[in-house]
């Protein structure tokens, strides 16, 4: 059984982002987050996912996944 560690504790600074962190930016429609997620997902060697969060985007987080 093999688990992807994702690591999205990131705030952006370096990117100097302001609105929020650049995980969360959309590129052609969809977030960052949303095309790391989905690798790890179709990945046949990959049985769990665990993500690394801020906890101020946990909820917007959870939204993500529910929609894509």
């Amino acid at each position: 059984m093999a688990t992807a560690l994702i690591f999205a504790g990131g705030t952006g600074k370096r990117m100097n982002t302001r609105s929020k962190p650049k995980q969360f930016l959309e590129i052609h429609g969809k977030p960052i987050i949303i095309y790391t997620l989905e690798h790890f997902e179709y990945h046949e060697g990959i049985d769990s996912i665990v993500i690394v969060c801020v906890k101020e985007y946990i909820e917007e987080l959870k939204g993500l996944l529910r929609r894509f």
